[in-house]
């Protein structure tokens, strides 16, 4: 065999190195799945080789990537298939794996894991047409989707999600269902779907199963500044060109878009219609009352409520067995659960009135920041025998002046109470010797929502 020419040997190592390197750019080109169509404030991506690069309009992401914003960062991405994500401040999501085959649907899989914080999903075709094979892992939760446009608030040891459209399936993330996709189906999973008007589900790491709760604003809670974000979803074929979507085909992500309120009605309700107390509202005793049989549990994402030293961390609220009754998202009232294990309420008595033990309130005003608010006085007297529950209380804020809570309704063999009348929502429990009760509530206002939450003795 003849000695090549130098020249030969330059060009054929040329030839391989740019060989090799048009393969690289080939199979660089071919992971990627979506791009960061909208960047505010900062965020970085973490890749799968531990490349940390910051995020800037227009940078490709890949399966693999770690995204993760700062306190005021948003990132908005938009997948190959018109699939839309948006990271909000303070969180951090991976996209673990984002294929599709129309030839072998069984190898598609899209799947998502949020370490923390908060997101929102919009499905696009693929997730649309392989509904088996979409999801998002959290640290406690497993939620498939059927279709959706949804949002998920998590952090180690809490998650929570609602709905705009389509549902979704939640359970708690067991052993089996860490690697899989779709629904998890443990026994324990919920179903939660757009009819299901004013709820949402929420999961703590103590429990087995996610149980509905009153609607609160994921994303509001997330960031105290209003925010009104817009993730285009284009009608046609997917574009990571950069192009601008038409006003007309776009999905408005707006903090005011969920609904404030609904109440989790217990399954057993007395059917007696009660009546507005007109007594006078009664100034708390200066000797308060002792409160030991209920807590309010405070999760996570709302450890910085101004003012509150009412509640307690869900773990602190969970302590020697306790047991959640009412909560609205943001707090949950655990009590203490007898020794014979009965869970109905046990008193001879016919009336009892209560006394103001504890409270604290705030007002989200319409621009989304938090007011402190105060509770001056109130009363609670309930009827046992005919199970119903009548409740004033006066709240004063700068913004709106004093107010009058008012509410009546119906108290379950169980000891739960929910309003049926009056001019806020309302949701609380007695402890099960019906002596300690205590209930959240919220009414509208010009200024905002009011909101609050209160123990109650005698």
């Amino acid at each position: 065999m003849k000695n090549r020419s130098p020249k030969f040997s330059l060009a054929l190592s040329c030839a391989l190195i740019l060989g090799a390197s048009q393969v690289a750019i080939a199979a660089e080109t071919q992971s990627i799945v979506g791009e960061a169509a909208m960047v505010i404030g900062v965020a970085r991506i973490t890749s799968a080789s531990g490349q940390v690069s910051v995020v800037s309009r227009g940078n490709p992401i890949h399966v693999g990537d770690k995204i993760e914003t700062e306190s005021g960062g948003h990132v908005h991405v938009r997948f190959v298939d018109g699939g839309r994500l948006s990271v909000r401040p303070s969180s951090r999501l991976q996209v673990e794996n984002y294929s599709y085959s129309a030839q072998q649907p069984a190898l598609t899989a899209i799947k998502f894991k949020l370490d923390e914080g908060v997101v929102r999903s919009i499905t696009g075709t693929w997730g649309e047409s392989a509904r088996d094979r979409f999801r998002l892992n959290t640290p406690v939760a497993a939620i498939g989707v059927k279709g959706t446009d949804f949002v998920v608030r998590s952090d180690a040891d809490a998650t929570a999600a609602s709905v705009y459209t389509g549902a979704i399936v939640f359970a708690a993330l067991s052993g089996g269902c860490q690697a899989s996709l779709g629904p998890c189906q443990n026994g324990g999973e919920k179903l939660l779907s757009q009819d299901m008007k004013g709820q949402m589900l929420e999961l703590g790491r103590e429990q087995s199963s996610p149980r509905l709760v009153p609607l609160v604003d994921l994303m509001a809670l997330n960031s105290r500044r209003p925010t009104t974000e817009r993730i285009a979803k284009p009608e046609k074929g997917p574009s990571l060109d950069g192009g601008r979507v038409e006003a007309a085909n776009e999905k408005t992500l707006s903090t005011e878009s969920l609904p404030l309120g609904g109440v989790v009605v217990s399954a057993v309700q007395p059917t007696v219609k009660p009546e507005l107390s007109t007594g006078p509202v009664l100034p708390a005793a200066p000797n308060l009352p002792e409160v030991n049989q209920l807590v309010w549990g405070r999760w996570a994402w709302a450890s910085a409520v101004e003012g509150d030293a009412l509640s307690k961390s869900i773990a602190v609220a969970q302590l020697n067995g306790r047991q959640a009754t009412v909560g609205n998202g943001s707090f949950s009232l655990y009590r203490d659960v007898p020794a014979n294990g009965a869970m109905e309420l046990a008193t001879k008595e016919a009336t009892a009135s209560f006394r103001l033990a504890g409270s604290s309130a705030q007002l989200i005003t319409t621009s989304g920041a938090s007011e402190l608010a105060k509770v001056d006085s109130g009363s609670l007297n309930l009827d046992f025998n005919r199970r119903t529950f009548a409740t004033q209380l006066a709240v004063s804020n700068p913004s709106i002046g004093s107010t009058q809570i008012v509410a009546a309704g119906a108290v379950g063999t169980d000891g739960t109470f929910y309003a049926q009348s009056g001019n806020a929502q309302l949701a609380g429990a007695l402890s099960l010797d019906a002596k300690e009760a205590g209930y959240l509530f919220e009414k509208a206002t010009l200024a905002g929502a009011l909101r609050g939450i209160t123990l109650w003795g005698r």
